[in-house]
């Protein structure tokens, strides 16, 4: 039973590719990963050709999911400017740089920018921290990935490390496991991306906003989102990383899927489909063994929290609110938790 691998890395999302972009920026890049121009991914969507029993299972669960379908939701109360809360996806394929025209017409009309975190803003600001930073990343005590995973797989994730992310083994094998997923996790052509600086759509967003003079405001920070993930259980981590790089070109395909259905806003469905893929194909029940921690740390924890800093921007009014769409879905997803507390959130 796969440990609800690709549930969990997907919903890590947000800080995976944070910890990526801050790999990239350390010092201990490789030079000629940085130039690379291999940007192409080549994974095939999932959804195409998938068996009907599969697909009907997938629909039905996804369609138990609520608030499942929409990247984008209206939140109004009365006699205030309305906000809207945006989902979206922390990568740099171009794809995810555009938003449709409602989406666009809301963050344009919107006085306040509201991100996960602005310190994705401030590359310079995040790469000045690493002292901080690698004292929540990495073991500082001797312990080494060496002494922790079965000899024969270190070899693979050494070589993966030191392909795509460019970390000589001899820093990564000092990396905390929940850290070195951000290394390991995405697909060589978006740690490529990241590596020279391309941006993603949350990054897009806070330019934009910066050159509209909008107000900016992070609803978590650097520091607090580095904390939650060094709160996961370690062994589930390491299990993670032995998941992953079983994958292989799976990955690539998990990607390419995820970047379809939230191009067509079927989020639910993406989540169904996290629960019941791994490396031999889709199951037929759910892979939900074990999620019990990351689910309250990682996803309602900080959902909470998310719906709290977003409170006042509301009562403001005007604000455009922009999260991992992995955050909204679900009965403790931040569009219902805003619901819970008595605002009128639809979709526009």
């Amino acid at each position: 039973m796969i440990f609800s691998h690709l549930h969990r890395v997907m919903s890590l999302m947000g800080v995976t590719a944070l910890v990526s972009t801050l790999l990239a920026v350390l010092p201990w890049q490789n030079p000629v990963l940085a130039q690379t121009d291999e940007f192409t991914c080549t994974g095939k969507n999932i959804m195409e050709g998938l068996a009907d029993n599969h697909l009907t299972l997938l629909q039905n669960e996804a369609a138990k999911i609520s608030n499942g379908t929409g990247n984008l939701w209206r939140v109004d109360v009365p006699g205030i400017a309305p906000s809207y809360i945006f989902g979206t996806m922390h990568l740099a394929d171009p794809r995810l740089r555009s938003m449709t025209g409602k989406a666009t017409a809301a963050f344009e009309d919107a006085s306040t920018l509201a991100l996960e975190i602005t310190e994705i803003l401030e590359p310079e600001k995040m790469a000045a921290k690493a002292f901080t930073i690698v004292q929540l990343t990495s073991y500082l005590d001797g312990q080494s990935l060496d002494d922790k995973l079965d000899p024969i797989f270190v070899p693979k994730l050494q070589k993966r490390v030191e392909d795509v992310a460019g970390l000589p083994w001899s820093v990564a094998r000092k990396m905390r496991p929940w850290a070195l997923l951000g290394a390991v996790a995405l697909p060589a052509c978006e740690f490529a991306r990241k590596r020279v600086g391309m941006p993603f759509l949350d990054m897009a967003l806070g330019q934009n906003a910066k050159s509209a003079n909008k107000s900016i405001v992070g609803l978590e920070t650097l520091d607090s989102q580095l904390k939650a993930m060094s709160e996961l259980p370690e062994e589930s981590m390491l299990l993670a990383l032995r998941q992953t790089i079983d994958l292989g070109p799976r990955l690539e395909d998990m990607f390419e899927t995820m970047i379809v259905l939230y191009k067509r806003e079927e989020l639910g469905l993406l989540w169904a489909l996290l629960r019941h893929f791994g490396p031999e194909g889709i199951t037929d029940e759910p892979n939900d063994a074990g999620y019990a921690d990351f689910q309250r740390i990682i996803i309602d924890k900080r959902n909470i929290g998310m719906a709290d800093a977003s409170e006042p921007l509301i009562a403001a009014g005007g604000a455009f609110i922009a999260v991992g769409a992995l955050h909204l879905p679900g009965e403790k997803g931040l569009v219902q938790l805003l619901k819970d507390r008595g605002y009128t959130v639809t979709r526009p």
